[in-house]
């Protein structure tokens, strides 16, 4: 009769003896007792609703001033546009004016 090889099964544990077929017994597992938990505590549903409802008010005003300051950016952005093109409009008329006055005289 030839020995099994126990070191493949579990490299871990050694057996503790052989059975009539000669498989390994190993010892019964130590299982380490439950850590307690703590108990769960309760709170209650109106606070979650109401921090949530809060949230979606805060995130809706923020918003609303986030959009506010951009539209308010985006139109100064228009009138400085305008204000450069019509600088641009007024510097080469004059220019223009300028040479023609220099000419004549």
């Amino acid at each position: 009769m030839t020995t099994p090889d126990i070191t493949t099964q579990h490299d871990h544990v050694r057996p503790i003896g052989l059975t009539a077929d000669g498989h390994p017994i190993y010892r019964w597992p130590v299982i380490p007792a439950p850590v307690p938990q703590p108990p769960i505590k309760a709170h209650p549903w109106g606070v979650y609703v109401g921090v949530g409802c809060l949230g979606v008010v805060t995130l809706a005003v923020v918003g609303t001033v986030l959009v506010a300051i951009l539209i308010g950016l985006s139109i100064a952005l228009v009138v400085l546009a305008i204000a450069v093109v019509a600088l641009t409009v007024c510097v080469l008329v004059l220019r223009s004016m300028w040479r023609e006055y220099q000419t004549h005289h």
